[in-house]
């Protein structure tokens, strides 16, 4: 019985690591992507990139850490008739199936510093044990989400929270800090503020591709049962989406921030109403390449010259799409394709880490 159950671990996590291949699509992926392509073609090596893909690595080393056993529900796992030695084997068995034992392997392989892989190793418990005393992903801050009061106050409460179960807020946050404290401790160069803010919106660009992938059909059926126009539904998703970007750029640029932010949910707002990708929580947002590369041209442009009209233009592209979008949700539901959710993503199940 435990080769069945190491084998259908073995499967899980094999399905579990394909999800990680979202990285690919992510706006900021893409940036670092095009930083590389830069120094490739100039015959250089690519050190600009490097802090970033560190920080990308370091970000999704708080999923990997999971143990492979919190895939199986605790109760499941009690009711199995297995002996003390089996459990023991079967724990014991498990520990090679975890990704992070499978990168220190590698860092070791590759004649990395040791105490680089004992790191990871220490990442790896330090997350376990303070997984195991909160009773949940020792990075989930979003249940500390307050209710916010309001008409949509609820919905933006929600919409917030589920915002946070993804990694692109928490690498806009890196983002945002490192660059408040060069501000602060630091001679900064007033001209970096702008690009930091512009950053940190690349960094959560990609979710406004996709606000409603994370919602199931029966979700979708509740939004379809409120008694609420399309464009307040639409208005919750991007208050929580500008709540926080404007939160995260005011110590740097919030004109600039808020600029990009604004044209990126005016792009967004098709793929993200038409266009649903599978989407998994504590990962980060896939999208769609070429709604990515428009999203970055128009955010920049307008960004550069936020002061300058800039944030007038991104405003008005952002409340014609709002409209448009209003418009779209509120057509009858033979015409619109707003509750279209993938049948993968209505059954499959959210991971436990």
């Amino acid at each position: 019985m435990v080769l069945a159950i190491l084998r259908a671990l073995a499967a899980s996590v094999r399905r579990d690591l394909n999800t990680y291949g979202a990285l690919k699509t992510n706006n900021f992926f893409l940036f670092v992507a095009l930083l590389i392509w830069g120094a490739v073609v100039s015959g250089v090596e690519p050190v600009s990139a490097y802090p970033f893909l560190l920080l990308l690595a370091v970000l999704m080393l708080f999923p990997i850490s999971s143990d492979p056993l919190d895939k199986v529900p605790p109760t499941r796992l009690s009711l199995w008739p297995l002996t003390r030695a089996q459990r023991v084997t079967l724990r014991l068995a498990s520990l090679a199936f975890s990704p992070i034992l499978w990168l220190t392997v590698v860092l070791l392989s590759f004649r990395a510093s040791v105490l680089l892989a004992v790191g990871f190793v220490a990442i790896a418990v330090a997350v376990q044990a303070i997984t195991a005393v909160t009773r949940g992903p020792a990075w989930n801050v979003a249940r500390v989400v307050p209710r916010f009061p309001g008409r949509i106050g609820g919905l933006v409460s929600a919409n917030l929270r589920e915002m946070l179960s993804l990694l692109d807020p928490y690498l806009a946050f890196v983002i945002a800090l490192g660059g408040t404290a060069w501000r602060i401790f630091a001679n900064a160069d007033p001209g970096a503020f702008p690009i930091l803010a512009m950053l940190a919106a690349v960094a959560m660009s990609t979710y406004a591709q996709c606000l409603f992938a994370l919602e199931s059909g029966a979700g979708m059926t509740r939004y379809r049962l409120l008694p609420l126009r399309g464009w307040q539904i639409l208005l919750a998703k991007d208050i929580s989406f500008l709540g926080l970007l404007t939160l995260l750029t005011l110590p740097l640029d919030a004109p600039a921030g808020l600029a990009f932010g604004l044209a990126a949910l005016a792009i967004g707002r098709y793929p993200s109403m038409k266009v649903h990708l599978p989407q998994r929580r504590w990962r980060f947002s896939s999208g769609r390449v070429l709604f990515g590369v428009l999203q970055g041209f128009v955010g920049v442009t307008l960004a550069f010259h936020a002061t300058s009209g800039g944030f007038l233009i991104a405003l008005v592209l952002y409340a014609a799409a709002l409209y448009l979008g209003g418009r779209a949700w509120d057509a009858p539901v033979s015409r619109s394709v707003a509750t279209k959710v993938p049948l993968t993503n209505t059954l499959q199940s959210e991971p436990r880490a």
